[in-house]
């Protein structure tokens, strides 16, 4: 049995320390060589969440769009505008079909020529926009004409069988038709045939119908200048207030001065009244 020396029996504490101090180097070491964090991070700046943020915000999901924000790319085009309008019921009239023609003892002829009736017909045709058979019509009518120039008048007005019309509708357009015709003669016209019949189909356009292009660009077509004095040759002409299918502003009667004020097409712009009020009549209403 070994007795310790005197000295012996203390501790080495030399030796205790260094143990100590290695294994503390050890445990500080280790979690940062390894990555391992033992308490949390603090909060990086880009990580702070207002105090205001929504919970789905601070779990990492989108944030909704705002309210003031329409969600569309900066870049985007703007959208295009509204497009124009019709303000009125308007029609579009084609153009003149002969169907047949006779001789003055009523033998059909193989050979028709085109009769000068378009420029009569124009007109009265274009004011059954205002027919009350008319108002919302979004359909055609089929319209026939029975030319008679041995008695210088139009025989009869009637629905054909392309008319898309119900029959009572169209039966109250041609009776408008009659109405806008009943003055007019067929004095004058170029012809060969002693009676024709003729037809047109007229496209009826309602209110609040997107304006086409070439219509738009019909309707802003130049007016040239134009000054003197005309006289209305028929027994009624109608007044617009743009040339064509515009609105019908008024009827001036058989025999009315007028100032002429400019020129579209076959329209004239005209003062009709002694407070200078002004719409457009077709030329041959004037008798130019």
């Amino acid at each position: 049995m070994d007795v310790p020396k005197p000295g012996q029996d203390r501790p080495p504490l030399g030796r205790v320390g260094v143990i100590a101090a290695v294994g503390f180097g050890i445990g500080v070491a280790w979690p940062w060589l390894a990555d391992v964090h033992l308490v949390p991070s603090p909060p990086s700046d880009d990580a702070v969440e207002s105090p205001s943020a929504a919970p789905s915000q601070a779990s990492g999901a989108p944030a909704p769009a705002s309210s003031g924000s329409s969600g569309a790319d900066p870049g985007d085009s703007p959208p295009e505008p509204a497009p124009a309008r019709t303000r009125d019921e308007s029609v579009k009239v084609g153009e003149l079909q002969v169907f047949a023609c006779r001789d003055g003892k009523s033998k059909k002829s193989d050979n028709c020529d085109k009769v000068a009736f378009d420029p009569l017909a124009r007109g009265p045709l274009a004011a059954l926009a205002a027919c009350d058979a008319a108002k919302g019509a979004s359909e055609t009518l089929s319209i026939g004409f029975e030319l008679d120039f041995d008695e210088k008048t139009i025989a009869d007005v009637f629905s054909g069988k392309s008319t898309t019309f119900p029959k009572d509708k169209a039966r109250d357009l041609v009776a408008c038709a009659k109405k806008e015709f009943e003055s007019v003669r067929l004095d004058g016209l170029d012809h060969e045939h002693a009676k024709y019949t003729v037809f047109y189909f007229v496209e009826f356009v309602p209110a609040g119908t997107v304006v086409e292009a070439a219509h738009a660009a019909a309707a802003e077509e130049a007016t040239t200048d134009a000054s003197g004095l005309a006289t209305v040759s028929w027994d009624v002409a109608v007044v617009r207030d743009a040339p064509e299918s515009g609105k019908i502003e008024t009827r001036l009667r058989y025999g009315t001065r007028v100032v002429v004020a400019g020129r579209r097409g076959n329209w004239y712009l005209v003062k009709y009244d002694a407070k200078g009020d002004k719409g457009w009549v077709h030329r041959n209403a004037l008798g130019l």
